[in-house]
């Protein structure tokens, strides 16, 4: 049985999956859910179709753990290199015999996240590019006297590159790591930076959906896709919002009652779960839900993506200006000085 204990508290999963990339895990997907399409069992299907970037002893173990007698669950625990989610999803859905619908899911979502992330490689790139010729230029132009003309000085240079740019360098180091493990902590610093917030609030509710979509297409009763699906959600306020609605539906009443209650959930999510709970069209509604959502998530990122590289450029420039200014100046009061 999937619960919400099952899982590691993130959306992808442990360390080593860190080193599979989101295309690598959508062709994957998109291969075994041919393979189970065409009737060939699963062992047979892992062993087919391998995982780049991951052992064939990987695989192997998962399709003898299968032909011993195991379950889908014990297979997947011998893969660490799939997300703690994903993992949940299939399991689930083994169990009621749609995996191949949910590794097509799947695939398709690892696809719509490569492309996010791809975007936001490019958007950093130019801001990236702009701070270090910021901070290569700045010592250079302090090193420019107005009385002495320009004097430099190596070690002095080295000591302002060791304050600005080993700093800047640990600070994305550090960002990378966190994001990679899509920790809380970035999560709740990117909510809080304008252009970013209707990013991560946008990311947020798609990977809910995304999540309830499946589990409810698996077969999992609506209170243990609530909770399951809200814990692994980085987001603390849908964490909060999608425990409430679980002991909701535990009680016997349909969350989508209780949806407007909760601000973190906008208008036309509310309207479009309570239109698939009373047409019996939840599931489908919920994967429309992700993806426009994540479409939002696109957008925001865009608007991101102009924004903060204007505004890094902006303070490059003046400061810049400002150096070029003080120059001037002080090379007008030398010439003042000597006219007197």
């Amino acid at each position: 049985m999937v619960g919400a204990g099952d899982h590691d508290g993130r959306l992808f999963g442990p360390t080593f999956c860190m080193h599979l990339s989101h295309r690598r895990l959508s062709v994957w997907y998109h291969q075994l859910a041919q393979q189970l399409e065409a009737g060939v069992p699963l062992a047979e299907a892992l062993r087919a179709v391998p995982v780049a970037g991951v052992p064939a002893s990987g695989s192997e173990a998962m399709a003898q753990q299968i032909e011993a007698g195991g379950s889908v669950d014990d297979a997947l625990r011998l893969a660490p290199w799939l997300p703690a989610a994903d993992r949940l999803f299939l399991a689930a859905a083994a169990g009621v015999g749609r995996m191949p619908r949910t590794l097509y899911n799947l695939a398709d979502r690892h696809e719509q996240l490569r492309a996010v992330q791809g975007r936001m490689l490019l958007a950093g790139l130019y801001p990236a590019v702009v701070v270090h010729l910021g901070l290569l230029l700045w010592p250079v132009l302090r090193m420019v006297d107005w009385e002495k003309g320009f004097v430099w000085d190596g070690f002095a240079y080295a000591r302002s590159l060791a304050w600005t740019l080993l700093p800047l360098w640990l600070l994305v180091a550090v960002g990378w790591a966190l994001a990679r493990r899509q920790s809380p902590v970035l999560h709740g610093l990117a909510h809080g930076l304008p252009g970013l917030r209707g990013y991560v609030r946008a990311q947020a509710l798609a990977d809910l959906a995304f999540a309830l979509g499946n589990f409810l297409d698996a077969g999992l009763p609506i209170a243990q896709a609530w909770a399951t699906a809200g814990a692994i959600i980085p987001s603390r306020e849908l964490q909060t919002a999608a425990t409430a609605l679980a002991q909701a539906a535990a009680r016997g009443e349909a969350p989508g009652a209780h949806l407007g209650a909760w601000a973190c959930f906008p208008a036309e999510f509310v309207a479009l779960y309570r239109t698939g709970e009373k047409t019996g069209r939840l599931e489908q509604n919920l994967l429309r839900l992700a993806a426009e959502q994540q479409e939002r998530a696109r957008r925001a990122l865009n608007l991101a993506a102009m924004l903060y590289p204007a505004l890094l450029f902006l303070i490059v420039a003046g400061a810049v200006a400002y150096a070029v200014l003080s120059f001037y100046a002080g090379y007008l009061g030398m010439l003042g000085k000597m006219a007197e």
